[in-house]
């Protein structure tokens, strides 16, 4: 290895360890409730061709963006989208779109489908994990793949034959940024393997926490590395078989996520599990946001069935009545997290108008929220930001609200936080999705320059989240929010 820094990801005196701490202390407490709303709004759909187009959907994003991060072949991002939305059919892999021969590329992206759809089979099948399910799980994910990078005794990198559903043979220990990272040697996998499932097997009975078990799980593993390749997607997959069994989503990583994704493995590496599993979360709330329009089109043909079958169903209305109420509850919620980001904002004005004072003497800073003869406004903004920018279906029918920093200066600007549905019918969810509006005057009439999107992702709360924990969640998103805006704000004076 030369003079390269050694970086030990696996602990040779104590092998992998299980969880360190109180797992209750790291938990993502939005992902239980992702979990009782995903699993009604299945039941509702089950059979449906919306609910099997979704899942069709997701397991292709899947098989596209894990192979992608592992740098096995690159494709365009429209073309990604094409293919998520059609199916791996050769004639949308134009030339020029990916980096790699076509039929390779998309014999991969089958293979990842193949293993994804298997790993959906043996959560339907109840059946408990083991290391011979593993190494099927590995042998379905590389089937294509005929080789390796391997390090010769001499450090060298080397091509070798991969070995496929069976433990390494030679060490595998990648170099990046100068630095050599060390995994477990070949001589000890099969007694991590082992512990690994004995460790996960506890946990599980346990009930310790999907998100968490899923981190932990996905962590060891990779300390293990126990595969020649592949080990990546293989984690990615065990992750998503301990979310799927738990009733939530399989977890997607995308490219876009990466670093993020990187970061929260290293923090790992360092003995901190927390990042990992707030990714896990992050993950679970993007599809969430995802699923929440999959019964857009089924709604119609509902209404229909309903006045055909009449009073039948008068019993039935009165029972889904009654839950809705309950559902409700979430209202009380957006009033509360709305007047939190109202104070928020009101403490900060004076701030942001001294400082546009500088540009223009007569600036002026305001606050402002929703009534009830306002609460239609912005309507076309939230639509349009819901839909190009933070991918969510936006539904203002039963719950709409926002609250507005205006800033007034050469320009004119709006930061506005709105709080409305998300997906329809409504399912006991409410997001807030905030963005930037600038306003410039031509001839005296004012005109929208531009609309910024100011978050990386809405902030969806449930009904059946407590009430101090939708509000601790949510000020360290509305913090981000606002050092978004601020930048935008100070880059467009």
């Amino acid at each position: 290895m030369g003079s390269m820094a050694v970086c030990p990801i696996w602990n040779s005196e104590t092998g992998i360890v299980g969880i360190e701490g109180d797992w209750h202390a790291i938990t993502a407490p939005e992902v239980e409730s992702i979990r009782t709303i995903w699993g009604d709004q299945q039941d509702r759909l089950r059979g449906t061709k919306q609910l099997r187009d979704f899942s069709e959907r997701l397991s292709r994003e899947w098989a596209i963006e894990t192979g992608i991060i592992e740098d096995l072949y690159d494709i365009e991002r429209g073309v990604t989208l094409t293919l998520i939305e059609r199916g791996f059919q050769a004639e949308l892999l134009g030339h020029g779109s990916t980096n790699k021969p076509r039929d390779y590329v998309l014999q991969l992206l089958r293979d990842h489908q193949d293993a994804l759809e298997g790993v959906f089979d043996f959560v339907a099948r109840k059946r408990s994990l083991s290391t011979s399910d593993i190494k099927e799980l590995h042998a379905a994910l590389v089937r294509s793949q005929t080789h390796s990078d391997a390090l010769d005794p001499s450090g060298r990198s080397i091509k070798v034959a991969l070995i496929k559903g069976d433990w390494k043979t030679q060490t595998n220990y990648p170099e990046r940024e100068g630095a050599v990272y060390t995994y477990c040697p070949p001589e000890h996998v099969a007694s991590e393997m082992d512990r690994l499932i004995a460790i996960y097997t506890e946990y599980t009975g346990e009930a310790v926490d999907a998100a968490v078990r899923a981190a932990w799980l996905h962590h060891r593993f990779t300390q293990i590395h126990p595969f020649q390749d592949g080990n990546g997607r293989v984690a990615r997959a065990l992750a998503s078989l301990v979310l799927v069994q738990a009733g939530l989503f399989p977890l997607v990583v995308t490219r876009d996520e990466r670093g993020i994704y990187v970061e929260a493995l290293e923090a790992a590496d360092r003995g901190k599990l927390a990042p990992l599993v707030q990714f896990n979360a992050r993950s679970q709330r993007a599809q969430f946001r995802k699923a929440t329009a999959i019964s857009e089109n089924m709604l119609t043909a509902q209404a229909d069935v309903k006045k055909m079958l009449g009073g039948l169903l008068d019993a039935a209305s009165r029972r889904a009545d009654e839950r809705k109420q309950n559902l409700r509850k979430v209202f009380d919620y957006a009033h509360v997290l709305e007047t939190n980001t109202a104070d928020r904002l009101e403490a900060i004005a004076p701030d942001i108008r001294v400082a546009l004072q500088q540009v223009t003497p007569s600036a002026t800073v305001s606050v402002s929220r929703s009534a009830p003869g306002t609460d239609y406004w912005y309507r076309s903004q939230i639509v349009e930001t819901a839909k190009l920018h933070l991918r969510y279906y936006a539904d203002t029918s039963d719950y709409r609200g926002w609250v507005t920093l205006t800033m007034a200066w050469q320009r004119r600007a709006k930061l506005v936080f709105a709080f409305h549905g998300i997906g329809k019918p409504f399912s006991g969810s409410l997001v807030c999705a905030p963005f930037l509006e600038f306003t410039d005057t031509d001839d005296g009439e004012a005109k929208r320059a531009a609309l910024v999107p100011v978050a990386e992702e809405a902030f969806v709360f449930f009904y059946n989240e407590d009430e101090q924990t939708v509000i601790r969640r949510f000020e360290p998103w509305r913090e981000r929010v606002l050092t978004i805006a601020l930048r935008e704000l100070s880059q467009n004076l």
